[in-house]
């Protein structure tokens, strides 16, 4: 599956291009898991210093953390686009 986590990675590369070593404690994830067992709807949130920047929805816990790294992403360009120049 190429590309299967491409927004987790720009994330990722993202944050540690503005914290360096540190980018890993400015990020959080929270999850729910709602439905049957047989029919589990995931959700994901990302919280950069502690503020909502993306959330998510999938049938799995893989495409559920992707889409809400997209949204994520999307939000951080906008917001840090005149500190990657």
């Amino acid at each position: 599956m190429p590309n299967a986590e491409q927004n987790r990675l720009g994330l990722n590369n993202l944050l540690q291009q503005r914290y360096g070593t540190s980018a890993a404690t400015h990020l959080r994830w929270e999850s729910v898991r709602n439905g049957t067992d047989h029919n589990p709807t995931w959700t994901f949130v990302i919280y950069i210093d502690d503020i909502e920047y993306g959330r998510g929805s999938g049938s799995d816990k893989g495409s559920a953390k992707e889409s809400a790294a997209g949204v994520a992403l999307m939000q951080l360009r906008r917001q840090w686009a005149h500190l990657l120049l």
